[in-house]
């Protein structure tokens, strides 16, 4: 029987073939080597290909962030599970730190990491991570592309994702951080910046501050969605 692993990572995808070629191998070379499970939404790329060609599980779900990390989720066997975009990296440094802090401070549920755009030159992108960090200073609230991460134990517990079409990252994070002890830590997840330069960094702010403080105005995710897609 396979070892048990120490993390499992759960990447949900939908036609991110292209990033999963470069994300795979960055984690297959962690150490201690994570299992990895992309959990697909139906991709009419080559995602599932990509996947299969690096050994690592690929499971097919309903579409929508939710019901992918929950089907993700559920099948994980490490101690600690880490829910990861297709187009983010995370670095050795701070893989290996996570595990050291989790396993110093028994009390630690979970956390998300620091929000960086370090592969991206440019004063936009540092205007934005400066932003970010203002968030995660005075409303403690990261978003997923900052890699939440939460003890599998504690997830058992019933701490799943709803299954809205957005905002499940955080009503998750908030739902979580009133019963337990969570962390943004200082050590980063290297994030793409395709979607921003594509809509602008100024728009994607404006957008995602006014989309925050509409949903928590009681605004339903169903109506939010359809308008932060169009």
């Amino acid at each position: 029987m396979q070892n048990k692993p120490a993390v499992t990572i759960v990447i949900p995808t939908l036609n991110e073939a292209a990033n999963l070629a470069r994300l795979l191998p960055e984690l297959l070379a962690l150490v201690p080597i994570p299992e990895i499970i992309v959990s697909d939404g139906g991709s009419s790329d080559s995602t599932s290909s990509v996947a299969s060609s690096w050994a690592v599980s690929c499971i097919h779900e309903a579409r929508g962030r939710g019901p992918q990390l929950n089907a993700g989720g559920a099948l994980a066997r490490g101690d600690i599970i880490v829910f990861l975009h297709a187009d983010s990296t995370l670095p050795p440094e701070s893989y290996t730190k996570m595990m050291l802090l989790l396993a110093r401070e028994s009390q630690l549920a979970g956390g998300a990491f620091r929000f960086s755009l370090q592969n991206t030159p440019g004063v936009w992108a540092r205007v934005y991570e400066f932003n970010v960090r203002l968030r995660n200073i005075w409303l403690r609230l990261p978003y997923g592309d900052q890699g939440f991460f939460i003890r599998r134990a504690v997830w058992n517990e019933g701490y799943y994702f709803k299954e809205q079409p957005l905002m499940e990252d955080v009503e998750w994070w908030q739902r979580l951080h009133r019963q337990k002890v969570l962390r943004i830590l200082p050590w980063p997840i290297i994030t793409s910046s395709r979607r921003f330069e594509q809509r602008g960094y100024l728009h994607s702010s404006i957008r995602n501050l006014w989309t925050m403080m509409r949903y928590k105005l009681g605004v339903s995710p169903e109506k939010l969605a359809k308008e932060y897609h169009k």
